[in-house]
């Protein structure tokens, strides 16, 4: 009973945040346009939150596996990261303070997700499906605050941002606080005793040739859809969509992604590999659909596309990791990952795609993307045959399809 209270805990924790993460972070683009920032300018703004998002992932994940300080940096993060949404919010109309105050705000922000993932994963070693289902809730609260917001800003202005923040940060501040302390603390070790903190070097990553080729695919594969990602609202636009569509869009597409996350656990009796290639495939049509759309709807099938496509790989990625990897390492390399495809494809993707929209147009931006999809895929298929190879050697998979 204790257990199911600590993962129900977790479950709001998860939904807080990424409501948190909808009703602001969320519409920051709609916001800065609003403001008359350029679609170049706003990628530049974009590509330094997430080169920020980088960095504090290797600063505060190495931090939090050394000190055993999940609870503690997910407080301190959501409290700096609230305060950053005011500042951009009351003094965002300047570029500069934009840009700014939200790199900062990626600073903090980027390794939170990775942060309470791991938290999860430690808390319950023995259900590998937990990480998964309980951002399942994340993404159903995604999906509803993101509709919700859309029709909000379109009725009372972007001033429901901060006031939707607020309201959802107090959720995290009540609930955290009740979370076992993240590993290396007494409460978690069995015995009572203190597990000491992790001393392992994280160059040692770089031992796992399996950990490495997926870093590679999963980096590829978000070079590929950060530029869409991110210029949603300008794509939209272009069809005639507005920002009550990106809410819709949103919703629908989180609302397909969260029976994927749930059902983590019964994927599992596909081997690994081929679901990792699998969202990579999903990820490719999101691609293609977007650039070949007349209207609103060729968008969102291809959101729709994009959400099959993490509610595959994210359970996979944890998964592989785990695999690969030492328990002393789990917020680093969770955090590499996340920053492969995440953060490090986000910045390098969003520096060039305004410029390559505004001035080339979506066809030329979305070629690229696919050549970057490619390419991921291709990294895809060279796990598969080096895992067909291993398998041959050693005979056949075991039960848990590695």
């Amino acid at each position: 009973m204790k257990e199911r209270r600590i993962f129900i805990r977790f479950c709001v924790l998860q939904a807080a945040y990424w409501s948190f993460f909808a009703a602001f972070p969320g519409y920051i683009s709609a916001f800065a346009l609003s403001q008359g920032v350029s679609t170049s300018l706003l990628g530049v703004i974009l590509a330094a939150n997430m080169l920020c998002a980088l960095s504090g992932s290797l600063v505060w994940g190495r931090w939090v596996d050394k000190n055993g300080a999940s609870r503690k940096f997910y407080l301190l993060g959501n409290g700096v990261a609230l305060f950053l949404c005011l500042l951009l919010y009351f003094f965002g109309r300047s570029p500069l303070i934009l840009l700014i105050t939200y790199s900062l705000f990626g600073f903090m922000t980027g390794p939170i997700p990775t942060t309470l993932d791991a938290w999860v994963i430690a808390a319950f070693p023995q259900r590998s499906d937990a990480a998964a289902r309980s951002r399942a809730f994340g993404t159903l609260g995604f999906a509803v605050v993101m509709l919700l917001m859309g029709q909000l800003i379109v009725r009372f202005g972007y001033g429901a941002m901060p006031a939707a923040a607020l309201f959802f940060m107090a959720v995290n501040f009540i609930v955290a606080p009740f979370q076992p302390k993240g590993r290396g603390q007494a409460e978690i070790g069995e015995s009572g005793t203190e597990i000491a903190p992790a001393q392992e070097n994280p160059r040692q990553l770089l031992s796992s040739r399996r950990y490495v080729l997926m870093a590679a695919a999963v980096f590829f594969t978000g070079m590929a859809i950060a530029p869409i990602n991110t210029m949603k609202l300008v794509l939209l636009e272009n069809v005639g969509g507005d920002v009550s569509v990106l809410g819709w869009d949103s919703f629908i597409g989180c609302m397909i992604q969260a029976p994927f996350l749930m059902l983590a656990g019964k994927m599992r009796q596909v081997r690994s590999d081929m679901r990792l290639l699998t969202g990579a495939g999903f990820a490719m049509l999101y691609a293609l659909f977007v650039i070949q759309a007349g209207n609103p709807l060729g968008v969102i099938m291809g959101t729709i596309c994009n959400n099959i496509s993490f509610g595959i790989l994210f359970p996979t990625m944890r998964e592989m990791t785990e695999e690969s990897v030492s328990s002393d390492l789990r917020n680093t390399a969770h955090g590499i990952i996340d920053i492969a495809y995440g953060s490090l494809a986000g910045m390098l993707a969003t520096s060039w795609s305004g410029a390559i929209l505004e001035h080339s147009g979506i066809a030329a931006m979305g070629s690229i993307c696919i050549a970057m999809q490619t390419i991921g895929i291709s990294f895809c298929f060279a796990i598969l045959m080096a895992g067909r190879k291993r398998r041959k050697i050693s005979g056949p998979p075991c039960a848990s399809g590695v």
